[in-house]
This record gives structure tokens, sequence and C-alpha cells, in this order.
């Protein structure tokens, strides 16, 4: 071999080795863009693409198929293969007997008569996807390099399937992650659901078990009930027993059905109490007809035997002013006597409150001894009232174990008094400014009021009167409590912020009607204003006003009652969380301070546990 043939055999060697180095270039080039298109989460259409490309142009490859297997076997990627050829493709038939690369246009199988090699692509011991190629441009690329070629699109096949293996993977669990949370949310919001409508419930009935208490036992004597879980009898010195009955009961009953005489009872014994409330008398109970009332108990008053007297006159003018419409004209006969006696509750299933004495009987003789549409008084109650009131002495009566009694008609008052918790001269009763309040928010209070709702106002008022009462706050004071508490939510019917000014302005546009003057109305106003957080009590009155307005705090009803004003917050866009809001009444407990003796002895404790409670809570978070 001369020199210019050895010349020219390194030539083509150097040819032949700057050519394979060109092609591990490339084959480089491309593992490097696949694998960074992997990286970066481009999408499978992309990433195949890149392959279709580099098999084309660089490895001149006409035709391929590549089958691959995710939850079934399906074709990812062709070019130039008819779709009717590929249908006829039946993987499991076809091609999971080929473990190795396999030359198939020779093969007696009518499928691969188009096609030159199956390239199987395994993962471990289990088949991850077929390559089939045809019209491979032999001259081209040269016959010694179509399988190493084929070893490389088989590499770039694996990083290719199991990198749309583990994006479908990934997508899978990310829809399964996304499902379950949607469920967890959904769940969520049913339990919240559930949960605020138990809590409605819950306070439904705490708030009917409370109202229940409330008409079947005095209002201190309720509250005490609750927070001690017992009561206590007591004596009282002097209160005064009124006794009420109506004449020819058992003839008028006759005349008319059952149902009648239950409604006529129903519809008097109604007014009857709205009177009870207006003059701080205590109904006790009702036999058949006979109605029974005390005054001066619980709450001591010494105006008991006045007040006493002045709710029997109202009961007859009710009566008789009923009596110009209804079907029966009914005529009652009161008395009244007054003395010592016993008051407490009876019954652990079904509550009562009595009371006992000889005062009792007394009472019940000066009834039936009496006349119908007259006050039948003792001289016990004469005493008291003689200065005000014009009897009449009617004779005496043997009272066991007493002797001979004086009886007296009362007749025409002579002198007026300002009587110790009952309403003033020229005022409207309380009873019906409680209706014009309850009325008014039941019509204009908006929705999402959860806790500021009537039954906040409702509760209010009965906490202020129970406080008020136990505080020893009597005559006009007493009367005013009542009146603010009515009121201090009032202004949510006009604004949610700043509500306790709007609710100046309507008291200021409704009492003057209900025969309140400037100074009182000012008193309601500054009583109101001090309810605003937070709280700066100054007076009794105020204290009173501030403790009522956030008895909740220490009481069994305080996580009830609490859901309430936190579905109210965040139904006004307030953002928070069980932990926040959890962290916001801890703050708000150890800011807040009870201002009354009442409160401090009876709230107090509870409230402690309560702020215990929920730091141990938090602690958990």
């Amino acid at each position: 071999m001369d020199a210019d043939e050895v010349k020219e055999k390194y030539k083509g060697k150097i040819n032949r080795f700057k050519e394979r180095l060109a092609m591990k270039d490339k084959e480089l080039n491309i593992l490097l863009e696949i694998t960074n298109a992997i990286n970066y989460n481009e999408s499978t259409l992309d990433i195949l693409e890149k392959f279709e490309n580099f098999v084309k142009d660089e490895l001149k490859i006409e035709k391929l198929v590549l089958f691959a297997k995710y939850k079934r076997w399906r074709c990812i990627l062709d070019y130039n293969v008819p779709d009717r050829e590929i249908d006829r493709f039946d993987v499991e038939r076809d091609l999971l007997k080929h473990t190795d690369i396999t030359s198939v246009n020779s093969l007696e199988n009518e499928v691969f008569k188009n096609f030159d090699m199956v390239v199987p692509v395994y993962h471990g011991d289990k088949p991850l996807a077929y390559l089939i190629v045809g019209d491979i441009v032999e001259d081209e690329v040269g016959v010694s390099s179509i399988i190493k070629h084929l070893n490389f699109m088989k590499l770039l096949v694996n990083i290719i399937v199991s990198a749309i293996e583990n994006q479908r993977l990934q997508r899978e669990a990310l829809r399964q992650e996304q499902e379950k949370q949607k469920l967890i949310a959904k769940q969520n919001e049913m339990l919240e659901n559930q949960v605020a409508e138990r809590t409605k419930d819950l306070v439904a009935e705490m708030e009917e078990s409370e109202r229940l208490l409330h008409n079947i036992l005095p209002v201190s004597v309720a509250n005490e009930l609750k927070a001690k879980g017992h009561i206590k009898a007591q004596s009282f010195k002097s209160a005064t027993m009124l006794f009420t009955d109506f004449k020819g009961f058992t003839e008028q009953s006759a005349k008319i059905t059952p149902e009648e005489l239950v409604n006529e009872l129903n519809d008097i014994f109604k007014g009857f109490d709205q009177v009870m409330g207006d003059y701080g008398v205590e109904k006790i109970k009702t036999i058949g007809d006979a109605y029974m009332a005390v005054c001066g108990l619980p709450t001591e008053n010494k105006d008991h035997a006045l007040l006493a007297i002045k709710a029997a006159q109202a009961m007859l003018d009710f009566l008789e002013k009923r009596g110009e419409k209804a079907k029966i004209k009914w005529e009652m006969r009161v008395g009244i006597h007054s003395g010592g006696l016993v008051a407490g509750v009876v019954g652990t299933k079904k509550f009562t409150y009595d009371v006992w004495g000889d005062t009792v009987n007394t009472a019940a003789r000066m009834e039936s001894g009496g006349e119908p549409g007259r006050i039948n008084i003792s001289s016990v109650t004469h005493d008291l009232v003689k200065s005000h009131f014009d009897c009449e002495h009617r004779g005496k009566f043997h009272a066991k174990g007493k002797g001979e009694i004086d009886m007296y008609f009362v007749g025409k008052q002579v002198k007026e008094v300002e009587i110790q918790n009952a309403i003033s001269v020229n005022k409207t009763p309380i009873s019906e400014i409680k209706d014009f309040i309850v009325k008014k928010l039941k019509k204009e209070l908006p929705e999402g009021l959860h806790y500021h709702g009537l039954h906040h106002t409702l509760d209010m008022y009965e906490s202020a009167v129970s406080i008020a009462g136990s505080e020893n706050v009597k005559g006009e004071d007493f009367e005013l409590i009542q009146i603010a508490a009515l009121f201090h939510d009032s202004g949510f019917t006009r604004t949610y912020e700043n509500h306790e000014e709007a609710g100046c302005e309507i008291a200021k546009e409704a009492l003057p009607g209900f025969g309140y003057d400037e100074g009182q109305i000012k008193t309601v106003c500054t009583m109101i204003m001090t309810t605003k957080v937070p709280q700066t009590a100054s007076t009794q009155l105020e204290k009173i006003i501030c403790d009522a307005d956030l008895d909740y705090l220490g009481t069994d009803r305080f996580k009830p009652i609490g859901t309430t004003l936190y579905k109210e917050l965040t139904g006004r866009g307030i953002d928070m969380d069980e932990k926040k809001w959890n962290e916001l009444q801890v703050k708000f407990l150890e800011n807040h301070k009870y201002y009354t003796k009442t409160c401090k002895e009876l709230r107090d404790p509870i409230k402690k546990k309560h702020l215990k409670e929920l730091k141990e809570l938090i602690a958990t978070y």
C-alpha cells in the first residue's frame, strides 16, 4: 500500500471518527434538551415533539409508532403511519413476546409488513414501552450504526416514558389531593353548618328554658337557681298577699263550652300578669278562677301594701274595661293582707315558687269576705296605707288563732306617693315600652345579627332587672335601668358601627312620648353609652347596665353565645379562624371586669373558669 492509499485510509478513519463524535454530540444535546424539558415540567407533547424531530432529522427514520403502558397500553406518538395500521396492533398479542431489539420485516405477521424493527423498553423486568420503526435510510446512516442508534432511542424512550408516567402520577396525586381538600372543605362546611345550627338550636333551647323558668320563678330566684343549682327558703318580716276570685264562677262556667272557659281565663290572667309586672307584684299561682300574688318578695320593698292595692285597682279597671266588649261580664272580689311570710322553691323536676304562713290564709279570708268590685283589706294592711286612701271600716271577722280582725274597703286615694319600683305618674307602663321595643327590633333589625338580635336585648333586660334588684336599686332609678336595657341595642336598626349613639337618638325620639323628661332621657343615654367597648362605668346605674350587657361571660351560656358572636363577626367579613377567635376571647376576658357586688360574687368565678379553659385549648393548637 503506497503512501497515497495509506493517507486516504487514515483520512477515512478520521472522517468516520468525526462523524461519530458529531453524532455523540447530537445525542448528548438531545439528551440534555429532553432532560431539561422534563425538569422544567414542559408538556408531554413538547417532549415527544423534540424526540420525533431528533429521530426524523438525525437518525433518518421515516416511520415510527410508540406504544407506552400507563393504566393500559396506548399509542403516544406516531408519524407517517396511517391510523388503520396503528389500529391493527394488539400489544399483548404482537409485541409482548419481544424482549430485545428485533428485526420484524421478515416475520410472518401482517401488522409488521411495513416496519423494520421493534425496540422494547423495559423498566426492570416489566415492559414500559414498545418502539416500532420503519423505512430506515441505511445508505445515510450506515447499517452498523443502526443498532447503536436504536439503543440510544431505547434510552431516550425510557427517560421520556418514565417522565410522562411520573407527570401522570403527580397529576393524579394532585387531583386526588385536590379532591381530598374539596371533600374536607365540604365536610368542614357541613360540620360548621351543623355546629351553627346546633348552636342556634341550643341557644334557642336555653333561651326558651330561661323564658319558661322566668315564667315560673321570679327573676332573681331563677338567676340564683341557675348560678347555685338550688334555692334557699327565705323568711320575710313584712309582705302583702293578694287574692282574687270571680263571683258566680260555677254558674257562668256552665253557660259556655270548656274551650271558651279556658280562653276566657287565659285572656283575663294574661292581663293580670301584665298588671303584676307594671307594679312589681309577683304572681304566685292560679287555682281554678282564683289568682294569688304577693308584693315585697323576693326583693323587699317598703311600699308593698301600696303597690298591691294599686295593682288590685288596675286589675278591677282591666276587668271592667274588658267587660264592655266581652261575652261575659265577670265580677271579682279582691282580698289583701300584710304580714310575715316564708317563700321558697318546691319540687325537683317541676319547680314552683310558693309562699307559706298565716298571712296567706288571712288574705284568702279577706277575699272570701269581700264584695264584687271592691278591695277588702285587713287592719294590718290598713295601718300601712291609711294615710294614702280613704278606707271604709266594715266590721270584724274571726281569724283562727288571732281573734277578731278589722276589715276595710279601699276607697278614694287621698295622697299621691312615689312608689318604689312601680310606674311613675303620667308615664307609660314598662310593659308597653317593652312591647314597643320588641316590635321595633323584630321589624327593623337587619339579618346576620346572630349575637346582637332581639334575644340579646331580652336577655340583657332580664339580667338588668335581676342585678338591680340584688343591688337594692329602687324607685325611678330602677325604672330607668329597665329603659336603658331595652333601648341599648336599638341603634342596630340604623347602623352597625356606633350603634350606641344611634340607640341614644332613638331613645330621645321615642321616650318623650312615653312620659319621660329631658333629664331622665339623658340618664338613659349615658347608661347606653357606657356599654360601648371598652366599658367605662362610674355610677351605680352605669355599673349595673354594663354588667347586665356582658352577664353571659360568667354563665354556662358563654360558649354557645360566644359562637353566635363569632358567626356574626365572620359573617361581616372579619377573617378569623378558631385559634384567632379564641385568642381574641382570652384577651377580652382578661381585660373585662364586673362592677357590681352581685356579679363579682356570682359571675367572676365562672368567668375565670372559662378563661382557664380557653388558654388550655389554645395551648393545644
